[in-house]
C-alpha cells in the first residue's frame, strides 16, 4: 500500500518542474485580464501552485480552466483539464465523480482531432498533446482500478505507456514505467518490475527527470529486497535517499526510510531501527497530514509506531509506552479517514463497511490488549527483581549460620555468570562473521556494478551500430556512396568503442579472478635482479606506449652477487611490475600538475640482508594521502578516476607476497613528496 501515494503523484503531477509566480501576483493578473486564452493559462499557473498544497484550491481553478475549454470547444484542452479536476476528487474522497469524470474526458481525448490548441502544460509540445493527455489519463484510470481490485489496471498502465513512447515524451514514459514496476511487485512478479524499473532509470537520465530517480530507486530496492539481494537493496534504497534529498522530495526520503526501517525491524536491529524512525520523524511532519483515499504507510502514526517498537526492542518500556499512545491517538484519526473514504467506493456494500469498521476496532482492542500484558508482565518483572533485591538484603542480616549458604549461593551466580560470558564471546564471534559477510554483500555489489558499466557500452553502441547498418543499405540501393562512407566511418568508430569497452570488463574479471584463487605459480630458483630489470624496462615501454609526451627518469641499485631465491617468478613479476607501473603513473599524474621545472624519477633497488631479499620502488611523485594509507592495500580500492584502475593491483600484490611468499610489502610516503614501496622475501618458505 505504500506505494499507492506515490505513484498517485507521479501520475497527476504534470508540471511539477514548473516554477510558477506567487499567487497573489497571479491572482492579480488573472483579474486583470480580459482575454479567455490569458484567463485559461494563468488560472494554469495558479493550479500548478495550488496542485499538492491546497487541494480545495487547486479543485476550482482546475474547474474555471474546464469551462473556459468547453465554452470555446477546445476538446483537448477539455479533456486534459477534466482529468485534473478529477485528480483533485480522488485526494477529495469524491471517488464516484473521479470515475465519471476520467471515463468521459478520456472518450473526449480519443474522439478529439489534434488542432491549434492553448497551451496545457508550462512546456508545450505542438501536435502531441491529445497523446500527453491520453497518457495521463489511461495511468491515472489504471490506478483507480488497482484500488479496486480490477485486474484491468495492469491494461490501462501499458496503454498509458504506450501512448507516452508514441509522443516521444519521456516524462509520460518514465511515469509509465514506474506504475508497472510497482504494479508488478503488488502481484509479486519481481522480474518483470526490475524489467520496468530499469526502463524507468533509462529514460529518466535520458529525460534528465532527476526528481523521480529517488523513487525509481526505492522500486528497485524494493525488487532486490524480494529476490533476496540485501546487499543491491541496500544500495540502491541509499541512492535513493541521496537523489531524494538533493532534490527535495520529502515523499521519496520519507517513502524510503519506511523501507529501511521495516528492513531492520525484521531483522531485530534496534538501534537502526530507532536512527532512521528518529530522522524520519520530521520528514514526515513536514509532509503534513495525508489526505489520499487509501491510507498511505507514510504517515506519523507510523512513525511513533516504530518509536515504539525500537524503545520496546530495547527494553525502555516507558518510553515505549509513550510513542505506542501517540501511534494509536493519529491510528484512529487516519483509520476513520481511510473508512470514510473507502466508502465512496461503489462496490462496497454496507455491509462490507460495517465489517471492516468491526475488524479494525477488534484489530485495535487486540493490539491494546497485548500491549497490556507486556506492561503488565514488565512491572511483574520489575517487582520480581525488586523482592530479589530485598530478600538478598535480609539475608545479609542473618547470622554467621547462613554466611555458607550465601556462599553457596554466589557460587551458583558465579557459574551463571561464566556460562552467560560464554554465550557472550559466542553471539560475539557470530556478529563478527556476519559482519564478514555484510562487507562480501557491498564487495558483491561493486564488482556488479563495475563490470555493469563498460558492458551497458557496449550494448548502446552495438544497438546504435545496427540501426546505422540499416540506413547504409538503404543508401546502398540508392546509390549515395558519400552517405555510405560517411556511415561506415561511423559503425568503425563504434566498433572500436565497442572493443575498448569489451576489453576493459575483461580486464575486470580477470583481475578478479586473479584476485580470488590462490597462486598455483611453481618455484623455482631466480634471479631477482634479472627479474626487476625486465619489469622496469616492460613497464617504461609500455607506459609511453600509451603516451609518447611520457619520459622519466629511471635508476637502478641492484646489489651485485645476490643469490638466487626460490620464488614463483611469474607471481613476483607482476607485484614488481605493478608496483612500477603505479610509480610511473604517479610522476606523471605530478608532472602535469607541476609542469617543465619537474622532474620525474622512478628508482629500483635490491639488497641481501642476509635472511631476505628486499627489493624497493621508489619514485618523486604525489604520493599517497595520509588519510587513505590504511586502504591501499584493500580490494576494488582506488585514487585513479573510473576506468584507469580496478583498485585490485596492490590487493593482489600484497596476497602475493604475504601469503604466497611469507614475506612482507609496506610503504613509506609523504604525501606530494614521494613513495616507496619495499617488499621482503625471505631465503626459505
Amino acid at each position: 500500500m505504500k506505494r499507492y501515494i506515490i505513484l498517485l503523484s507521479l501520475i497527476g503531477s504534470t508540471s511539477l518542474m514548473a516554477q510558477p509566480l506567487l499567487p497573489d501576483s497571479l491572482r492579480i493578473a488573472f483579474q486583470q485580464t480580459s482575454a479567455d486564452s490569458s484567463k485559461f493559462k494563468v488560472s494554469r499557473a495558479i493550479y500548478t501552485f495550488y496542485e499538492e498544497t491546497n487541494r480545495d484550491s487547486a479543485l476550482h481553478y482546475a474547474q474555471l480552466r474546464y469551462t473556459l475549454a468547453k465554452k470555446y470547444n477546445r476538446r483537448i484542452e477539455e479533456a486534459y483539464t477534466q482529468g485534473q479536476v478529477a485528480y483533485q476528487q480522488i485526494y477529495l474522497g469524491r471517488i464516484n465523480e473521479a470515475l465519471t469524470n476520467l471515463t468521459e474526458a478520456i472518450q473526449l481525448a480519443k474522439d478529439s482531432k489534434e488542432a491549434e490548441t492553448w497551451e496545457l502544460t508550462p512546456f508545450p509540445s505542438p501536435g502531441k498533446n491529445r497523446l500527453i493527455t491520453l497518457s495521463m489519463l489511461n495511468h491515472m484510470y489504471g490506478h483507480l482500478k488497482l484500488q479496486t481490485g480490477s485486474s484491468e489496471s495492469l491494461h490501462y498502465f501499458k496503454e498509458g505507456r504506450r501512448i507516452g513512447l508514441e509522443a516521444g515524451n519521456d516524462f509520460r514514459v518514465t511515469v509509465g514505467d514506474m506504475v508497472l514496476a510497482t504494479n508488478y511487485m503488488l502481484l509479486n512478479q519481481s522480474d518483470s518490475a526490475l524489467l520496468y524499473a530499469k526502463e524507468a532509470e533509462l529514460y529518466a537520465i535520458q529525460g534528465g527527470i532527476n526528481k523521480y530517480m529517488a523513487y525509481i530507486w526505492s522500486v528497485m530496492g524494493d525488487v532486490f529486497l524480494a529476490k533476496g539481494s540485501d546487499s543491491l537493496a541496500l544500495y540502491y534504497y541509499h541512492q535513493s535517499l541521496h537523489s531524494g534529498k538533493a532534490t527535495g522530495n520529502i515523499t521519496a526520503v520519507a517513502g524510503t526510510y519506511e523501507d529501511l526501517i521495516n528492513y531492520y525491524t525484521k531483522r531485530n536491529l534496534a538501534d537502526s531501527v530507532m536512527y532512521y524512525a528518529s530522522v524520519n520523524l520530521p520528514e514526515i511532519k513536514s509532509l503534513g497530514a495525508v489526505t489520499s483515499f487509501v491510507a498511505s504507510e507514510i504517515n506519523l502514526g507510523k512513525a511513533f509506531q516504530h518509536l515504539a517498537t525500537a524503545y520496546s526492542m530495547k527494553g525502555e518500556v516507558d518510553s515505549s509506552n509513550k510513542y505506542l499512545q501517540l501511534a494509536l491517538s493519529v491510528k484512529d484519526s487516519l483509520t476513520a479517514e481511510k473508512l470514510k473514504r473507502l466508502a465512496a467506493y461503489q462496490r462496497l456494500t454496507l455491509d462490507e463497511q460495517i465489517r471492516l469498521q468491526r475488524e479494525e476496532k477488534e484489530r485495535i482492542a487486540a493490539d491494546n490488549k497485548r500491549k497490556l500484558y507486556i506492561l503488565l508482565g514488565g512491572i511483574g518483572v520489575a517487582v520480581f527483581i525488586i523482592g530479589l533485591i530485598y530478600r538478598n538484603n535480609r539475608q545479609k542480616q542473618r547470622a554467621y549460620n547462613l554466611l555458607q549458604q550465601q556462599k553457596a549461593e554466589t557460587d551458583i551466580q558465579k557459574d551463571k555468570a561464566d556460562n552467560a560470558l560464554k554465550e557472550l564471546k559466542s553471539t560475539q564471534s557470530q556478529l563478527i562473521q556476519s559482519e564478514k559477510m555484510a562487507s562480501l554483500g557491498e564487495l558483491t555489489a561493486g564488482i556488479a556494478h563495475e563490470i555493469q558499466n563498460p558492458l551497458n557500452f557496449v550494448n548502446n553502441f552495438s544497438e546504435v551500430s545496427n540501426e546505422l547498418i540499416s540506413e547504409m543499405v538503404d543508401e546502398v540501393d540508392k546509390g549515395n556512396t558519400a552517405e555510405v562512407r560517411a556511415i561506415a566511418k561511423d559503425v568503425q568508430g563504434n566498433l572500436e568503442k565497442i572493443l575498448y569497452h569489451g576489453k576493459r570488463a575483461d580486464s575486470i574479471v580477470k583481475g578478479m579472478l586473479q584476485h580470488s584463487r590462490n597462486s598455483s605459480g611453481q618455484k623455482e630458483l631466480t634471479d631477482i635482479n634479472s627479474l626487476a630489470d625486465e619489469c622496469l624496462r616492460l613497464s617504461y615501454h609500455g607506459f609511453r606506449a600509451k603516451d609518447h609526451s611520457f619520459n622519466a627518469k629511471t635508476v637502478t641499485h641492484f646489489e651485485a652477487g645476490l643469490p638466487p631465491i626460490l620464488v614463483a617468478p611469474q607471481d613476483i613479476g607482476r607485484v614488481i611490475l605493478n608496483l612500477i607501473t603505479n610509480s610511473f603513473y604517479s610522476v606523471a599524474q605530478k608532472r602535469k600538475e607541476s609542469g617543465e621545472g619537474y622532474g620525474p624519477k622512478v628508482e629500483v633497488s635490491t639488497k641481501n640482508t642476509g635472511s631476505a631479499i628486499e627489493i624497493k620502488v621508489r619514485d618523486n611523485g604525489t604520493g599517497v594521502p595520509q588519510k587513505v594509507l590504511d586502504k591501499i592495500f584493500q580490494p576494488f580500492f582506488t585514487t585513479k578516476p573510473t576506468g584507469e584502475g580496478t583498485g585490485l593491483g596492490l590487493s593482489i600484490s600484497y596476497d602475493i607476497i604475504t601469503k604466497g611468499h611469507g614475506g612482507q610489502l609496506l610503504v613509506d610516503t609523504k604525501e606530494g613528496e614521494y613513495a616507496e614501496f619495499s617488499i621482503t622475501l625471505p631465503f626459505k618458505h
